[in-house]
């Protein structure tokens, strides 16, 4: 007994020091990568939404390029944590801009960017990509934007990030591989998300989808705080309790988006009406449920509210309400001679709560026609709608 007691004890010391070891965060190192780079991790395409707004009128004080004329158009980039300035002059009749990427106030000496059609914008102009050394906490950082003018839609010109960040590893022995991305162009990779559409995003690997910064991330058991590097070096896993509710909501299948203010954006889905989500107070900014028919049919419906719905999750059981029927609203449109145009959206009781997705059995359902009659009821026309 004397020889197996410090062997216990040793053994005891050994378990404990490696279940600390495993408690401790996790930092992965960014990786620089391009948009439309080879490799199964490529990022091909980031919807741009940072607006640059321009005007017709020079800026004061700016030397301007010989071929600047009324066509062009001026703006200012606003980058960087403080945020610093960039002059921009674009002439959309010669496709030509250039970016006073040395803050010189002299958009003489810099490289002009020749337009051409955007390998992943398909109605847009790309000029560009560029370098600019963006001042992050002090540190300049090298990034690379394009400038994108939507010919065909909005007319608008936006800011896109060209470079992100990816993070490869091990977390507790689940294998990560995450990919970060400044896509709301403002020269951080850490902006968190407000809404759906605002700030950056990420993409987990081998799924393609974007989504909002996270704050945390499940792997397998165990919650974790993530934390990332405004210039995108470095993703901080940090092991982390999180008191949890249940939601229950009235149909099995249900797919919940939301933001906590606590815990930011937040993912959860359920086979059996009962979700698991942090206790917070969220911001619901789009939800997805599926049921059957009376003829086994399997309907999916998802719904994005106009205006976020809120949803407050304490510990123990909490409820969510989900629609029951949904309401079709016709919109009658522009009249060109004998031609009226009628669509018809459809609604979860209220019209802030519009439906956009449905499928029935995994495909679009059969477009539904509208019948005109006269004022005896005797049907005049059918025509059937179409998705557009």
């Amino acid at each position: 007994m004397r020889h197996t007691i410090p062997v216990v004890i040793a053994i005891c010391i050994a378990a404990l020091a490696l279940a600390t070891a495993q408690e401790e965060s996790i930092r992965l190192p960014g990786q620089v990568r391009f948009l439309q780079s080879a490799g199964d991790e490529a990022i091909r395409f980031i919807s741009p939404t940072h607006t640059v707004q321009l005007r017709s009128q020079p800026p004061k004080g700016v030397k301007l390029p010989a071929w600047a004329n009324a066509s062009c158009r001026y703006g200012v980039l606003k980058l960087g944590k403080p945020p610093q300035e960039w002059h921009l002059v674009m002439d959309p009749a010669s496709t030509r801009a250039v970016i006073d990427a040395n803050r010189n106030s002299d958009l003489t000496d810099d490289e002009v960017l020749r337009g051409s059609a955007d390998p992943t914008w398909y109605f847009g102009t790309c000029y560009g990509p560029f370098r600019l050394a963006v001042p992050l906490n002090g540190v300049p950082v090298s990034r690379y934007f394009s400038l994108i003018h939507d010919e065909i839609g909005s007319s608008s010109v936006y800011l896109r990030c060209e470079d992100y960040r990816l993070f490869e590893g091990e977390v507790n022995g689940e294998a990560v591989k995450l990919a970060l991305l400044d896509a709301n162009a403002d020269g951080a990779f850490d902006t968190p998300a407000k809404s759906r559409w605002e700030g950056d995003k990420c993409v987990f690997l081998p799924d393609r989808e974007q989504r909002p910064l996270p704050r945390y991330h499940k792997l397998g058991d165990r919650t974790y705080r993530l934390t990332f590097a405004p210039d995108g070096s470095a993703c901080e896993f940090e092991p982390s309790e999180i008191s949890t509710g249940t939601v229950l909501a009235d149909y099995p299948q249900v797919h919940l988006t939301a933001v906590g203010k606590e815990v930011g954006y937040w993912e959860a889905s359920t086979t059996d009406g009962r979700l698991q989500l942090p206790t917070d107070e969220y911001s619901v900014l789009a939800y997805r449920f599926g049921t059957r028919d009376s003829k086994g049919n399997q309907w999916q419906v998802e719904i994005t509210p106009m205006d976020p719905l809120p949803l407050k999750v304490s510990a123990g059981e909490n409820r969510f309400s989900l629609p029951k029927q949904l309401t079709a609203t016709l919109g009658f449109g522009t009249r060109q001679g004998d031609t009226l145009n009628i669509s018809l959206a459809l609604y979860a009781g209220s019209r802030t709560q519009q439906v956009s997705s449905l499928a029935k059995n995994d495909n679009l359902p059969s477009p539904p026609t509208l019948r005109i009659v006269d004022r005896n009821g005797k049907t005049v026309k059918v025509e059937t709608f179409h998705y557009g």
